[in-house]
Order: structure tokens, then sequence, then C-alpha cells
């Protein structure tokens, strides 16, 4: 009996963990890598050649359909994606040698999804999945997930929603996470790391280890001692770059 290589690539850790519970009742399949992002994802399959890669549609940066269309042919392993998006809008999938997981999903459905790729040939496969991508990358692009594009704040009765780009700054002080808007800030609960794993990428930037700015956000940028800069927000906010993350804000900016 062959045994499956495989890749699972998602930035929620506690969705990392189901599926590693559920590959292991399947005696055919290996887990040899687990991705926390698309860019993460997509390094490790061009270099590690998983035979399978399950892949979250959501992620930051890089979304699972987008490291699917960057690989080669030579690279692509069989793909399974993972979302939380309404089932009726993949048909495309029905046409093509591709399966997704609808969340919250189950072994059972874990085993239908494994078992057609135990049944297709590894020629067809690829014949259709470029076909296949093209469809879902149109229908995922005419789909957002509700609230999608926001972050809910907590309150005393009540969230708030507060659109990515208001978001001026995310910054460590005193050990908590706060959350600059223009003209108002919340304590959060979760990390500066869960945010720059949440946040568009090509929106925000990690200055330094506890400032996540809103780079649609910065009305000035000083050069400053030892290499590094002061950024202005448009806030009033004033942030210092650590050195090595200037030299990439330079290429970030186009400099």
């Amino acid at each position: 009996m062959s045994t499956y290589k495989v890749l699972i690539a998602d930035d929620e850790m506690p969705a990392r963990s189901k599926m590693k519970r559920l590959l292991k009742k399947f005696n055919d399949v290996e887990l040899i890598y687990e991705a926390e992002n698309g860019v993460d994802a997509l390094e490790n399959i061009q270099k590690l050649k998983p035979d399978v890669a399950f892949l979250d549609i959501e992620m930051p940066g890089m979304n699972g359909i987008e490291v699917a269309s960057h690989l080669r042919d030579a690279d692509l392993p069989y793909l399974i994606f993972a979302t939380a998006y309404n089932e009726h809008a993949f048909r495309a999938f029905e046409l093509n040698a591709i399966d997704y997981l609808l969340k919250p999903f189950n072994q059972e459905r874990l085993g239908e999804a494994l078992e057609k790729i135990r049944n297709s040939p590894r020629g067809k496969y690829l014949e259709g999945l470029r076909s296949g991508l093209d469809s879902l990358e149109e229908a995922v692009a005419e789909m957002k997930l509700p609230f999608s594009n926001k972050i809910p704040v907590p309150t005393f009765d009540r969230y708030l929603l507060i659109d990515f780009d208001d978001v001026v700054l995310v910054e460590v002080e005193d050990r908590n996470t706060i959350l600059y808007t223009k003209d108002k800030r919340f304590t959060m609960n979760q990390t500066l790391d869960y945010f720059e794993k949440k946040l568009p990428a090509n929106k925000f930037f990690r200055v330094n280890r506890s400032a996540l700015i809103g780079l649609g956000q910065v009305a000035e940028i000083i050069i400053w001692f030892g290499n590094r800069f002061k950024i202005v927000l448009k806030n009033g906010k004033e942030v210092i770059s650590s050195r090595e993350r200037s030299r990439t804000l330079k290429q970030v900016l186009k400099w």
C-alpha cells in the first residue's frame, strides 16, 4: 500500500490540530508539514513535494487558490481546499479533479476526499486542474464572507465592527495589545502576531516587535538614528522602525 505525503496549510491552530487528529486515522497518510500561511505553504510544497496538500482558502497574505496558481505542474500535489464558504458556490469542483471540505467537516467527509484522490490518475487530475482553478478563482472573487474585511471589537454589550482601512496602528503597550483608529483606541484580547496574520499583508506592515501599522495611514517618514525611521501616522502616533524592518520598509514603499 502506497503512502501519501501530506502538507496542511491553515492560519488557525485549532483547524490544523483537528486536521492532524483526523489524518492520523488513515493508514496510508503521512503528515510531513503544517504551514501557518499561504507563503509558508507555497515554499514548502515546492521544497518538500508532498503528494497531497490541504489548503485553507482564507489565509492572510496569500490564500489557498493563489498558492495553487503559483505552482508549476511538476510541483502540483493533489489539492483539497478547506473553506467556510457556502457549498453551492463551489460547483466548479464538480467538473474537475479537485475536492473541497466545507468547514466544519468530519472524518467521513475527509475520507471521501482522500478516496477521490486514490481513484484519480495524476495525468487526468492535472488536465482538469488548471481550468478548475480559474473557475474557482472567479467564484471566490465574487463572494466575500460576511464582515471578512472587519475586526470585531467587543464592548460592554455589543461588537463594534472596525474596517481594515480604518486601523491606523496595532501596538503592544505594557503587555496589552492596543488597536488604534483615527480617534479611538481599543484594548484587544488577541496578540500582535494574530493581527499580523489576519490583516492583509499588502496593507499592513510590522515595523518592529511591538507595532503593526496601516500603510495607508502613514503621514510622514522621518530618517532617524541608526539607519531607522520615525513613522508619523495620521492619528498623530509615532513609531520607530527597527533596523531590519527599515530595510524592508524601503522595499515595501518602493524607494
